[in-house]
């Protein structure tokens, strides 16, 4: 159980910056720089001090941790948590600075959100922990106008790192 559950916290680390963040590019740009606090298995939010919308990736992460527990045969109930602290900062900027993603047509500046995440799984057996940097950036036309759910392009981070206590 402990390197499927290890594994597992890599993987909800960096699936946080996965392609489905797109679908929340809209929220993150309005909440703005700041900690956003995720418990998986409340489905909670919490930007601040205030709790928000649970966000899309959000169910997307808490799908990918029940089918990870079921396919390693760990009961859910050994789970006592399973969270994420990410650490957002938000600005806009007039030119592109993710050269790796190309985006048709022009655009009047973009929106550039880098992440730094933590997550942490705490079970019967120990506690399991990742961190991950991730950048992402969206044309700004797209996540500032009403009624747009934001779309956009990722650059997953580079930087990794995982403990186990």
């Amino acid at each position: 159980m402990t390197d499927a559950l290890q594994q597992l916290a890599d993987a909800l680390c960096r699936g946080f910056c996965a392609w489905q963040l797109q679908h929340d590019g809209r929220v993150l740009t309005r909440l703005g720089s700041g900690t956003l606090d995720v418990d998986l298995l409340a489905r909670t939010c919490r930007f601040g001090r205030d709790y928000i919308p649970v966000l899309v990736i959000v169910d997307s992460l808490t799908r990918q941790l029940q089918r990870d527990l079921a396919a390693n045969g760990v009961a859910v109930e050994t789970v006592r948590a399973a969270t994420l602290s990410i650490k957002l900062t938000v600005e806009e900027h007039e030119e592109q600075k993710d050269r790796s993603v190309m985006w048709f047509g022009e655009h009047d500046g973009f929106v550039g959100c880098e992440m730094e995440i933590k997550s942490s799984i705490s079970a019967a057996d120990g506690s399991y922990s990742s961190k991950h940097r991730g950048y992402v950036e969206w044309p700004r036309e797209r996540v500032l106008r009403d009624g747009l759910a934001g779309t956009g392009q990722m650059k997953r981070g580079e930087d990794h790192e995982r403990t186990t206590r």
